[in-house]
């Protein structure tokens, strides 16, 4: 069985950043794979103070889901990281417009 949700550490562009990049469902019973990877970087920065999220492959997201990335970008950035949502799917466009977290996450106006 493939995983529901796969969670990609790549080089970013940007010198300072790290860029994560995640695929398929993002949810309440998913989220912790995407909590643990930014743990791990947070914990073993190296150069990177900025993080990058690209949420265009996610092909579900719930309000849980939407809530633990808020509560996982504020927590960064209470450590001194910026985080910074790059690029979201239709759909998770759609949720976040839903559950009215627009203004609260960290999104790049694209």
């Amino acid at each position: 069985m493939e995983p529901r949700l796969t969670v990609r550490r790549l080089p970013a562009a940007e010198k300072d950043a790290a860029l994560v990049c995640l695929a398929g469902e993002l949810d309440v019973h998913t989220v912790q794979l995407l909590t643990e990877t930014l743990v791990q970087l947070a914990e073993h920065p190296g150069d990177h103070r900025r993080v990058l999220l690209d949420l265009a492959d996610v092909t579900y997201c719930d309000r849980g889901g939407l809530f633990a990335l808020l509560g996982v970008c504020n927590a960064l950035n209470e450590t001194g990281f910026q985080v910074t949502i790059t690029a979201v799917s239709t759909l998770t466009h759609t949720m976040i417009n839903i559950a009215d977290l627009g203004n609260r996450l960290p999104l790049r106006h694209l």
